[in-house]
């Protein structure tokens, strides 16, 4: 039966949830995790795509875009010897503050690996399609705030959902100086001054969005560390919105990147058929819109007015003085 695979290359290991069609071809059911045991090769590994230092793998050095394709190529033939045929299109989750740089990058990686059939999705997404899958009301227009704790880093996203396929991203942030494995090793006392120092990167970004705290419709947990029952009290000390956390949340990301590739005419209630002769549309990649607010732009040293490569500029006027003669 055909299925859609969702991919979250994470620093613990990569989730996959496969999506398959209902049995009378209707549309599609829920998202089901799959088992797997690709594990990153290096740590933070997506953070890295971009960088100009390659990594040493295998007595190898390989752009880090590369060995990401290579993790999500891994997941998938694991996911295909499972199920017995491969999926018709794979989503593979990536951080919300991308701009279009590091996933053109990305994207080109999955294109030289014959993978043309991967999608991006960035990680709020996904969290909002899990949202939206599990039945709970999204209050299109309103800002949502997604927190995603991962095993050695956080990403705080504020995101405005509307109709499915459509998501509307205010502001990110993101650190590697606290993470899931912090929470976990921590003593009670460590653990809540972890949590502190998120929610301290939360409300200085709802600032840095003008977003007040009492506006949010909701959060949403997200990510292995996010399973620490601190987490949810943190936040909900911190807002009056709902915390909305999934029971396994490390894989909601997985989850809900598989969902996102539905095509949209499909998306009905269970037990809705559709109408005879609707043909199902092939999903095509929807590129969230990044607002970034000045508070987060990053600050540059480039000079207005310097000229274009290529262009000489006029040599300045030239003044010689005579060398002064003192005289005893």
């Amino acid at each position: 039966m055909p299925y859609l695979l969702g991919v979250d290359v994470g620093s613990g290991s990569a989730w996959t949830a496969i999506c398959r069609r209902t049995p009378d071809r209707a549309g599609w059911g829920p998202a089901e995790p799959v088992a797997t045991d690709s594990r990153p090769a290096v740590p933070g590994l997506l953070r890295r795509c971009g960088d100009d230092v390659p990594v040493y793998c295998d007595n190898l050095l390989i752009t880090p875009q590369a060995l990401v394709v290579e993790q999500a190529r891994r997941a998938a033939d694991m996911v295909w010897e499972r199920q017995g045929e491969g999926p018709e299109r794979i989503a593979v989750a990536c951080p919300t503050a991308w701009g279009p740089g590091r996933s053109g990058l990305l994207r080109a990686a999955f294109d030289d690996a014959g993978m043309s059939n991967v999608v991006l999705v960035t990680r709020a997404r996904a969290v909002i399609e899990r949202h939206r899958a599990t039945g709970r009301p999204v209050a299109a227009g309103r800002p949502v705030a997604v927190c995603r704790i991962g095993r050695a880093g956080a990403e705080v996203a504020f995101v405005v959902p509307y109709e499915p396929g459509r998501l509307e991203v205010l502001g990110v942030a993101e650190t590697d100086e606290f993470g899931g494995d912090d929470l976990a090793e921590s003593t009670p006392a460590g653990a809540r001054e972890v949590m502190a120092a998120l929610v301290d990167v939360f409300r200085r970004t709802a600032r840095a969005c003008r977003i007040g705290l009492g506006d949010l419709a909701a959060v949403l947990p997200a990510g292995g560390g996010a399973a620490h029952p601190l987490v949810v009290e943190a936040l909900a000390g911190a807002v009056t919105a709902p915390i909305v956390r999934d029971d396994d949340p490390w894989l909601t990301v997985a989850r809900g990147a598989a969902l996102s590739l539905r095509p949209p005419g499909e998306l009905r209630p269970p037990g809705e058929l559709r109408p005879p002769g609707e043909l199902s549309r092939v999903p095509e990649p929807v590129a969230e819109v990044l607002v970034m607010p000045t508070e987060l732009l990053p600050v540059t040293n480039t000079r207005l007015g310097v000229p274009e490569p290529g262009e000489i500029p006029p040599r300045p006027p030239l003044q010689v003085a005579a060398p002064a003669v003192s005289r005893r």
